[in-house]
């Protein structure tokens, strides 16, 4: 609750900062509005401000979590918490406050983008030999506090479960032969804490919702509810609630524009043997878009499905929407404490999916339709891409261009959305392009901001990492190449090559249907390795077929992480313990990063599909189909680094991405970009 007028807040631990607070502003002090309408507030004013809500609702630390209430890795603005209290803009970390102390907790991707943009908090990093976030909340040292606040709408169920567990052990053990030890308690407080500190806090958005034509999207509504309903009866549930915004589009086939670069829209989705409930619509909302057009609620309709006002799916009406005393199943790890909450005291009885839910693993097994729609947009995005670097090359040829203006990092990234935009059937980027020069290309996930001090110009000699993609109608792509166009040392040769080998090794790997991203990751690392080399983030995540770039519920990654830490942590095990199928569509990036100097990955997208049949035993096999087209880099390619079979298999890549690209290029009228990749593509030996 606020303070009443007249009342002092309390008195702060020493050494902490407390926000003055004018009795008589009806900003600080009026029910139901932001703490303090000041938009220029300071970051130590916001931790002020902060720690009092802090004191009213009884505990001692408070998290603020990157994701929104469906979980989602990429947020609206009016979800960017963390972002507004510490100035770290990341899409991964999380921000702990406690009565003495600010820290924001995050992985090697964006260690120095945390170190230059954190304000007032102090940054944690995430290694494998340091105490993770869940250890320090129960050391409880420098934190000081046994009571910790969260969201429940946001802070997932199963991460409370996770972590109640392992404090439990652990004051248990610490308590045997002496006094006893209290573990810390996770405390849900209701409504978020900084949207009270918040002033003018972007409005929810409600933007328009499209149909996802079905010759695109390969299956009917009416099929995939009575295939997800057939997945949850078999898990002897009786109800789904489904709460990624990803899922719910394949599900209902349809798009939105809520979340920049996703095409998701704010929902969610209750499945009964019965019926469909979709809670979407948002036309109160003020200046908000009609949600359901016309042909979108005809759509709907037409399935069977009934639509609700968003604002209407709460902890307390989900029981009016479920079969009385039913088993509901809910994705593990998506669901959170309010849902849990609103599920198990409206009598009914929560089951969390052992890993992923239904809907999660049917969407991930891309469809005839999805496949053609998703080789299609990659050629004419690659064809985008090589537009782009041939253009660039030829202006860094130009007297005075190069570390010119022109060639500023941000000015870069918009340049190659103009080639993509010139493309068929082309929406939008699918995330904020990284175009990063020479040291900058050392920052895995750098974002290029125009004026920056931070922001370079690209010279001849430089190494330029380019990790961009775009969402097309039929597709999603995520592509990433390393190049140079003068004169790369040595060692940036080797680095490079060994990248390359990595990549080249996973993408031209045979595995049995089954074999889970943990244990493939190896193979993209073992050129590293062998010259005791390696890096810091995943080879590869799924992608959606024209939803999100990123996408579940398998990952490649695992093999750098010792194994003791992926035994002790679920999420990580039902990500990297996945089985991989026929259908999956993800991303293949290996890397290396010199911090200060700078940095290689080459990403291309790859299909699962079915190998030939081999002579041992009746096992299905897959291999990949790399979808993206876009050439290596000539000049920075060390071919005494690469096998033999490695080099075979470049070479054949280029022969496919000349065949694939060189007759839209022809047909768009780009001689340019043709002859450059027509030089890029010619065999090496």
């Amino acid at each position: 609750m606020f303070l009443p007028p007249g009342v002092a807040p309390p008195p702060p631990a020493p050494g902490t900062f407390t926000l003055s607070l004018d009795s008589s502003c009806p900003c600080c002090f009026s029910p139901g509005r932001p703490f303090c309408s000041d938009p220029n507030m300071t970051p130590a004013a916001k931790l002020g401000a902060l720690r009092i809500l802090m004191a009213e609702s009884d505990v001692d630390c408070y998290l603020v979590l990157s994701e929104d209430n469906h979980q989602s890795e990429y947020v609206s603005p009016c979800d960017e918490r963390r972002s507004y209290l510490s100035g770290f803009s990341g899409s991964a970390g999380t921000a702990v406050v406690t009565r003495g102390e600010a820290l924001v907790y995050t992985d090697s991707r964006y260690y120095l983008q945390a170190s230059a943009q954190l304000r007032g908090f102090e940054l944690r990093r995430q290694e494998p030999e340091l105490p993770t976030l869940e250890e320090d909340l129960f050391g409880a040292l420098e934190l000081g506090g046994k009571r910790i606040g969260v969201d429940p709408a946001v802070f997932p169920a199963a991460r409370a479960e996770q972590w109640g567990g392992e404090w439990a052990k652990k004051a248990a053990l610490l308590s045997r032969g002496g006094p006893p030890v209290a573990p810390p308690v996770i405390v849900p407080v209701a409504g978020n804490l900084v949207d009270r500190i918040w002033p003018n806090r972007p409005a929810i958005p409600a933007m328009p919702i499209k149909a996802h034509p079905l010759e695109l999207a390969g299956e009917d509504v009416p099929s995939k509810l009575s295939r997800v309903r057939a997945a949850v009866a078999d898990l002897k549930a009786g109800a789904l609630v489904v709460t990624a915004l990803d899922q719910i589009c394949w599900l209902l086939n349809l798009r939105g524009s809520d979340i920049e670069c996703n095409p998701v829209f704010f929902s969610y989705v209750i499945l009964t043997p019965a019926g469909c409930d979709l809670f979407v619509d948002r036309t109160s909302l003020p200046g908000s878009e009609p949600a359901l057009p016309p042909p979108v609620a005809a759509h709907l309709s037409a399935a069977g499905v009934s639509v609700h006002p968003y604002a209407d799916f709460t902890a307390s009406s989900l029981p009016s929407h479920l079969p009385p005393a039913s088993f509901v199943l809910v994705e593990k790890g998506a669901c959170s404490l309010a849902i849990a909450g609103g599920i198990e005291g409206g009598g009914c009885t929560l089951v969390e999916t052992e890993h992923a839910s239904p809907v999660n693993v049917m969407k991930a097994v891309k469809n005839e339709a999805e496949k053609e729609g998703i080789r299609k947009s990659s050629v004419r995005d690659s064809a985008a891409v090589v537009r782009f670097f041939a253009w660039l090359e030829e202006e860094l040829g130009k007297e005075g261009v190069a570390g010119s203006d022109a060639m500023a990092e941000a000015a870069l990234a918009d340049r190659l959305e103009e080639f993509r935009a010139q493309q068929g059937g082309f929406v939008g980027v699918s995330f904020d392009t990284i175009s990063s020069v020479g040291p900058n290309s050392a920052v895995v996930h750098y974002k290029p901001e125009a004026g920056s001090d931070a922001e370079l110009r690209l010279g001849a000699d430089d190494i330029y990492l380019l990790d961009s993609g775009g969402q097309y109608l039929d597709g999603t792509t995520d592509v990433t190449r390393t190049v140079c166009f003068g004169s790369p040392t040595a060692d940036q040769r080797r680095y490079y090559s060994l990248v390359l080998a990595g990549h080249v090794n996973l993408g031209r790997a045979r595995f049995p249907e089954g074999t889970c991203g943990l244990v493939l990751d190896g193979l993209a690392r073992a050129p590293l390795w062998g010259a005791g080399l390696d890096y810091g983030h995943g080879t590869g995540h799924g992608i959606g077929a024209y939803l999100n770039v990123h996408e579940g519920p398998f990952g490649i990654s695992g093999a750098s992480r010792p194994g003791n830490l992926v035994r002790k942590n679920p999420r990580a095990q039902q990500v990297l313990l996945e089985p991989i199928v026929e259908g999956n569509y993800m991303s293949n990036e290996p890397g290396f990063y010199l911090d200060g100097e700078y940095g290689f990955r080459i990403e291309s997208d790859v299909i699962t599909v079915k190998a030939e049949a081999t002579k041992e035993g009746g096992r299905k096999y897959l291999e990949f189909d790399c979808v993206t087209k876009v050439p290596m880099c000539r000049k920075l390619t060390d071919v005494a680094v690469l096998s033999k079979a490695e080099l075979d298999w470049l070479n054949a890549y280029h022969e496919d991405c000349l065949a694939s690209v060189g007759p839209l290029l022809k047909e768009q009228g780009d001689e340019r970009a043709l002859r450059w990749l027509e030089r890029e593509c010619a065999k090496l030996d």
